[in-house]
């Protein structure tokens, strides 16, 4: 619990990762090279990509149960994405020993249709995986392809979400959101996740006035009302658009979020371990419950936990 306004509230990490070692990892088009101490080597260039206190760039569940302790976290979801690579065995072997306090995704394979279809079974069917995720940079897709429609039956099958980051870059890869608004249109009923409110372009100084695009992403409700969204990482992409602490590009997307009915969908998340080289835990933390004066008590609640824990944990 976390002890807000006076009162306690359900408190649901939930966008956190955990690894024991990078690999079969692609970023930003290119293979990611882990070099230590944070540093990580990307098309010959060094760039800082975890804390460089974790010097074997792993982070393990141990990082994130000392901070459950710390700040109080009831329960965690950990993502896996095609950046860290899959960590399947390590996973399973958490949830089995945590059934109640983790959840986790698998990663889609939507490059061959026989994989994927083998990868959903394991993950969703065996594993009991809430989600399957893919990443528009890293595993880009034609979403509106006829052949690529498996993508999204198969996942209907299995009653799980689909999750898809739509990228942080300006290539013609990033921000598909016409192609997902479409996906959206088509299948009314399919269950989709956007971390990072989508992302949005949210790290474009040419955004920041009137976020139109966060506000075109958020239209997707009007086409599904499956639709739930994390703020996973916005002080990355606030520092990347010159702000500091806390971040008036949280407060402004939430805002946004309320104005257009949807901050019932957003749930609270960090991206940790990756956000802490733009913020600490607690300032990410921070910057919501001590600058959120516009939600009510309610919908802070919600925003923090509950809406997580019904999406997420199915409570």
């Amino acid at each position: 619990m976390i002890h807000v306004r006076g009162k306690d509230m359900l408190f649901i990490e939930a966008h956190g990762h955990v690894w024991q070692k990078l690999h079969g990892i692609r970023f930003n088009y290119q293979k990611l090279e882990s070099v230590g101490y944070g540093m990580i080597k990307i098309g010959g260039e060094e760039y800082l990509f975890v804390p460089p206190e974790m010097k074997d760039n792993s982070c393990p569940i141990e990082v994130v149960q000392a901070y459950e302790k710390l700040f109080g976290f009831d329960k965690v979801v950990l993502l896996q994405t095609p950046c860290y690579g899959e960590q399947y065995e390590y996973i399973n072997d958490i949830l089995k020993r945590y059934p109640d306090q983790y959840v986790s995704v698998g990663i889609g394979t939507p490059e061959d249709e026989k994989l994927y279809k083998e990868t959903a079974k394991k993950c969703l069917g065996e594993y009991g995986y809430k989600a399957l995720k893919f990443e528009s940079p890293d595993n880009p897709f034609d979403m509106l392809a006829p052949d690529k429609q498996f993508v999204f039956e198969e996942i209907m099958k299995y009653n799980a979400y689909f999750m898809i980051d739509l990228g942080w870059g300006d290539s013609s890869l990033d921000y598909p959101i016409d192609q997902m608004l479409e996906v959206a249109k088509r299948y009314p009923d399919m269950k989709i996740m956007l971390p990072h409110m989508g992302v949005s372009r949210l790290w474009d100084p040419k955004e920041r006035d009137n976020l139109d695009s966060l506000k075109k992403t958020l239209s997707i409700l009007e086409l599904n009302q499956n639709v739930y969204f994390d703020c996973s990482g916005i002080p990355m992409l606030a520092t990347r658009a010159g702000e500091e602490y806390p971040w008036p590009l949280m407060q402004d997307v939430l805002k946004t979020a309320k104005s257009m009915g949807a901050i019932d969908r957003v749930m609270w998340g960090s991206d940790m371990p990756t956000v802490l080289v733009a913020c600490t835990y607690r300032q990410h933390i921070d910057c919501v419950v001590k600058y959120s004066d516009f939600l009510t008590d309610q919908e802070l609640e919600s925003l923090l936990g509950r809406t997580a824990d019904k999406v997420w944990f199915g409570k």
